[in-house]
């Protein structure tokens, strides 16, 4: 019972985080940015790992890719609010591929805006003179070493069979295990 309780709670923390790392670039705090949003990223790795042990249906279990979703909007948001994107791009942008997601379902559509954010996000760190916010590209490398496997033979074909179904005007709404709770 507390690795569910735990789970939901890193899950719906990702809420508050999206909002604040916004709030960060908007403030010109690249540093508490770049930690929210390192921690964003393992919290969704780890949200699912104590998901999966509790062996419990979770509160957010089904809502986990529309959190996802929510983080790297609010990334753009506070990249357009802060001046680094043009606001009428991002906003339609952002309108559009959530729409798209909310109607379809289809993964690749969420994975698309939050690879938009993370990328410019990436890019933003990367072009830093502060050494210091090479942390999140360390931790993206250490998660993605933790989650090589499911990277693989989860996630890019999820993101591959959604733009085919998109491709050929069909509906996909992800893998069987996506459509049920966490456990």
């Amino acid at each position: 019972m507390l690795a569910a309780a735990l789970a939901d709670l890193l899950t719906a923390s990702r809420l508050v985080m999206g909002v604040v790392a916004a709030a960060a670039l908007v403030a010109e705090e690249l540093n508490l940015f770049a930690i929210l949003l390192t921690t964003a990223w393992a919290t969704d790795v780890f949200d699912g790992r104590l998901a999966r042990a509790s062996k419990r249906k979770t509160l957010f279990a089904s809502a986990d890719l529309m959190v996802d979703t929510w983080v790297g909007a609010c990334v753009i948001v506070g990249l357009a609010l802060s001046g680094r994107v043009s606001g009428w791009l991002a906003y339609s942008g952002i309108v559009a591929l959530s729409l798209a997601y909310l109607w379809t379902k289809n993964p690749a559509v969420s994975q698309v805006l939050q690879g938009i954010a993370y990328g410019a996000s990436l890019w933003l760190i990367y072009r830093s003179p502060d050494t210091t916010l090479a942390i999140p590209l360390g931790t993206l490398a250490v998660l993605m070493v933790l989650e090589y496997e499911k990277f693989f033979s989860k996630v890019l074909p999820m993101f591959f069979r959604g733009i085919a179904a998109i491709v050929k005007r069909e509906r996909y709404e992800g893998p069987d295990d996506l459509k049920t709770p966490k456990r």
